[in-house]
């Protein structure tokens, strides 16, 4: 007679399945982003070899540039992906840093107030923000403007990004992964991004939802309950 499968164990099983996909994807994202820059920098080594010295000057900015842009992304998906964004407390200072950075090399800018957070904003929401700007930029394919808002709202805390600029609005495989309405087999790099955000909402006791904000823009939000 076999045995039946204890439902825990295979519930566990099937949780680590997903952990272990999800990590690979993002593993895989930030390395997708990561070539560029780093490849800059070792076409800058090698031009700097090979040229004359009056074109040293240019190949030590290349490198120089590049570099910088390659430890911002790092510095931006520690904090985005990696245990360290879950310990930053109540100063989202540093992040806001980073968020300008990231930014600094796309076609969009970032409008973060430096208003106070409430008393009621959990430690995690440095992390969440920081992966709602990202999805942000992604739903900005020519450019335009990221602008992050945290307040009081009449049930809690209400966090959003806008993003706005034309033929704003986010990818329909990267929607499907924020709605739950993809299979863990069907993530990839470029939709894992929606799917991680929104495990982050929910850890925090809500949902990430996206909405329609004028012509050409879109607004993703999370409220949180003062219970959160």
């Amino acid at each position: 007679m076999e045995s039946s499968q204890n439902p825990e164990r295979k519930m566990s099983e099937m949780d680590l399945q997903i952990d272990l996909r999800v990590a690979e994807l993002l593993a895989s994202r930030l390395c997708h982003d990561l070539v560029g820059p780093i490849g800059a920098v070792n076409n800058g080594m090698e031009l700097l070899e090979d040229t004359e010295l009056e074109m040293a000057q240019d190949a030590v900015r290349l490198a120089g540039n590049s570099a910088e842009h390659a430890s911002t992304l790092l510095q931006f998906f520690r904090l985005a992906y990696g245990m360290a964004g879950s310990r930053q407390g109540g100063d989202l200072g540093p992040m806001r840093e980073l968020a300008k950075g990231f930014l600094s090399h796309s076609k969009s800018e970032l409008e973060w107030p430096t208003d106070p957070l409430p008393e009621s904003a959990p430690e995690d929401l440095g992390k969440l923000l920081l992966n709602m700007i990202a999805l942000s930029v992604e739903a900005l394919p020519r450019g335009g403007t990221v602008a992050v808002s945290v307040a009081e709202g009449p049930r809690g805390l209400e966090v959003a990004t806008r993003a706005a600029g034309t033929d704003a609005g986010l990818r329909s495989e990267v929607q499907a992964t924020i709605s739950g309405s993809v299979e863990i087999d069907d993530l990839t790099p470029r939709n894992v991004q929606g799917y991680f955000t929104q495990l982050i909402a929910r850890r925090l006791g809500s949902d990430l939802a996206v909405e329609p904000d004028g012509a050409e823009a879109v607004k993703l939000k999370v409220a949180l309950s003062k219970a959160a």
